[in-house]
């Protein structure tokens, strides 16, 4: 097992302490289905890419020096009682985290070199909605997550400031949100691709990036009213977006005349 580099660790096979018996060139660790670990150890001849943690219900911490290398992508999923990141992780490319309700990020806590960032649950984004997303100069793809049972995503007179390297925006599961509080995002150069879920209070579009070539729009009922071709109040906002999809039909489609 000295090359070994990839090897997904099944739950019977690790301590509950830690899971710190890799090989040298270990590289993509997958670890899933395992309620009693507690932490993970490394050491300075661990040469580590996490590439997934999950279902890890008493999860609680990483090696206090992070991981030596820090480029990878990183995934969490499930894990109640995790507080905080791993320290040590500036380069890490690609973060998302899921169902995590412990967790509190903010944006000093995270690598501003992400270029991909996904999350899930109200209290992990509510800082970060605060202070906005503009130091991240990498980041391309941003998705953002509440809970049926979940607090709007606005707040009074906030509002979100994404960065300018954007390409993709997802917004997905807002219950109460009733409208899009992002600051200049008609101004984002690089903007084309933008999905709205499942919010089914949200009545209006902010004023939209023309460089914005695909728009999905599923479950927001007020919205897809608003965006009836040459009907709704919203419809000059879209009409010039060479594809949108509205509750998986295409807003050109002869059935929907």
């Amino acid at each position: 097992m000295h090359f070994l580099k990839k090897f997904p660790v099944p739950s019977f096979l690790l301590p509950k302490e830690n899971a710190n018996t890799y090989t040298s060139h270990l590289e993509d660790l997958h670890i899933e289905g395992c309620p009693a670990l507690t932490c993970l150890q490394a050491t300075d001849q661990i040469s580590i890419t996490l590439t997934r943690l999950e279902i890890c219900n008493d999860f609680a911490s990483f090696p206090k020096g992070g991981f030596p290398n820090s480029n990878f992508t990183l995934v969490i999923e499930r894990c109640e009682k995790l507080e905080a990141l791993p320290s040590e992780i500036h380069t890490l490319s690609s973060l998302e985290i899921n169902d995590c309700p412990n967790m509190s990020l903010s944006e000093e806590g995270l690598p501003t070199k992400l270029s991909l960032l996904a999350i899930k649950s109200l209290k992990q984004y509510k800082a970060l909605m605060q202070t906005g997303f503009h130091n991240f100069t990498s980041l391309t793809r941003l998705s953002i997550f509440g809970k049926p049972d979940g607090e709007s995503l606005q707040e009074e007179d906030m509002t979100i400031t994404l960065p300018r390297s954007l390409t993709m925006l997802s917004i997905e599961e807002f219950p109460k949100l009733k409208y899009l509080p992002l600051k200049d995002f008609e101004d984002l150069p690089c903007l084309d691709w933008l999905r709205i879920y499942d919010c089914p209070e949200l009545t209006f579009l902010p004023s939209l990036p023309s460089s914005l070539l695909q728009l999905y729009i599923s479950r927001c009922p007020l919205l897809k009213e608003a965006c009836k071709r040459d009907k709704g109040k919203e419809w000059f906002k879209i009409a010039d977006i060479p594809y949108v999809e509205i509750d998986y039909k295409f807003i050109y489609d002869p059935e929907e005349e």
